[in-house]
């Protein structure tokens, strides 16, 4: 009789809750330093005399270390495991934060910074490769939708101690603060079990690496749709949002707190789309529902660039920033259908490197906001976004659909150009 995997159970267990919320609260610690570090960054800037460009930098470097996190996590979470990667990303998370609260001079601020961003890129591919293999498969959309939702969390947490804690106590003690939770979530990470998936399939193997696992057909093509999904998303998002809390501070004159509420909103009409994206990605389908997400964000992108100026001092404002925040989920569909575009053996490496590069080509977005804003305000920049959502909302149709498969059926012998020829090369 064949080994029952988690992923085929009806229902959720005690384990498969216990593994999700391990890999949950790592990506609420991704955005959180995102959007803690947008707000942190202002005071910051005043203490140690940094210009904008050096602002904007800062930003970008986390970005880039989010994704050389991502690609060199993922690859370790197929060779070693998903449980042990998922330690160590978030204590090196941990020490970067941390230690950036003793940084006296723009040079270890930025070293800190990447350190910081290298260990929480690793979190997501990883924790999402995990959750896919657990959790039942007919509930895969939902749950895959749920962990990214962890992001609102994130991005919740960070407006709050941003727009609140750190006016109180300054940017170095919220640094400090925030390092504390991480070592929780070490704590919690180290008492999960390994995804039963990845030990028989991969571990119990115990084959050396072979080239051949990283074929055309087997990573590449998939590789690149994904990624160019990933870059009409995050280009879109980091564009549009990274800069927000700047610009509403520095040139409408809000305060940390008024701010902060904005991204409490935006945070709470992200959530509510991520719930309604994995609810719809295991009922209808991951291309519809990428789809519809990426045009209801290009809609509300619209209707702001048109209304921008006479709708920024009314609660009608709201309204559009809805769609937009709602719609801007298309990366809630990600997680599964990255996940179902790969087999076991690299699917902690597919999805890392699909979602974190474009994350870490998102470096671009904050510089090219940082030039544009301060001469043409934040319309150009709303719209940019907007069309990069169109662009995500058609790109969709490029994917194969992948609701209810099963993860066996990725398993296939490596059979790809040249595969049966290619001799297993050692580590």
């Amino acid at each position: 009789m064949s080994t029952q995997f988690m992923y085929e159970s009806q229902k959720m267990g005690r384990t498969q809750y216990q593994a999700f919320f391990a890999a949950l609260i790592g990506w609420v610690f991704d955005y959180y330093e995102v959007f803690l570090l947008s707000f942190v960054i202002i005071p910051m800037a005043h203490s140690l005399h940094l210009s904008t460009g050096q602002t904007a930098a800062l930003e970008s470097i986390q970005l880039a270390g989010l994704a050389l996190g991502g690609m060199l996590f993922g690859v370790l979470g197929d060779r070693v495991g998903r449980k042990g990667m998922l330690m160590y990303t978030v204590i090196l998370y941990g020490i970067g934060t941390l230690m950036r609260a003793f940084s006296f001079d723009y040079a270890w601020l930025v070293i800190w910074t990447g350190i910081a961003g290298f260990g929480i890129g690793g979190e997501y591919g990883v924790g999402q490769a995990l959750v896919s293999e657990i959790v039942p498969s007919k509930q895969r959309g939902f749950w895959s939708g749920l962990l990214y939702g962890g992001i609102f969390i994130g991005i919740a947490g960070g407006a709050a101690v941003g727009g609140y804690v750190l006016p109180v106590v300054g940017w170095r003690w919220t640094f400090a603060l925030s390092a504390i939770p991480a070592l929780l979530a070490a704590y919690i990470r180290g008492r999960i079990d390994e995804s039963d998936v990845w030990e028989q399939k991969v571990a119990k193997r115990k084959r050396p690496l072979q080239t051949a696992k990283y074929g055309a057909k087997r990573f590449w093509l998939p590789f690149i749709i994904c990624l160019i999904a990933s870059v009409f998303q995050f280009f879109a998002y980091y564009g549009i949002t990274t800069f927000l809390p700047t610009y509403l501070v520095d040139n409408e004159h809000f305060s940390m707190g008024h701010a902060a509420w904005w991204l409490f909103f935006t945070a709470f009409a992200g959530l509510v789309g991520a719930v309604v994206g994995g609810y719809t990605a295991d009922k209808w389908g991951r291309r519809i529902t990428l789809c519809y997400l990426a045009f209801i964000a290009a809609l509300g992108g619209l209707w702001l660039f048109l209304s921008w100026k006479s709708l920024l001092n009314s609660s009608l404002i709201l309204i559009p920033f809805f769609l937009l925040y709602f719609g801007s989920n298309g990366a809630t569909v990600f997680g599964s259908l990255f996940s179902e575009m790969f087999p076991t053996d690299i699917r902690s490496t597919g999805v890392s490197w699909s979602l974190q590069i474009g994350r870490g080509l998102a470096f671009i977005p904050p510089l090219i906001t940082a030039a544009i804003f301060p001469i043409y305000g934040y319309k150009p920049i709303i719209l940019i976004g907007a069309a990069e959502f169109m662009a995500l909302g058609l790109w969709a149709w490029v994917f194969r659909e992948t609701k209810d498969i099963s993860l066996d059926s990725l398993d296939e012998p490596i059979t790809d150009d040249h595969a049966a020829a290619a001799a297993p090369v050692e580590v």
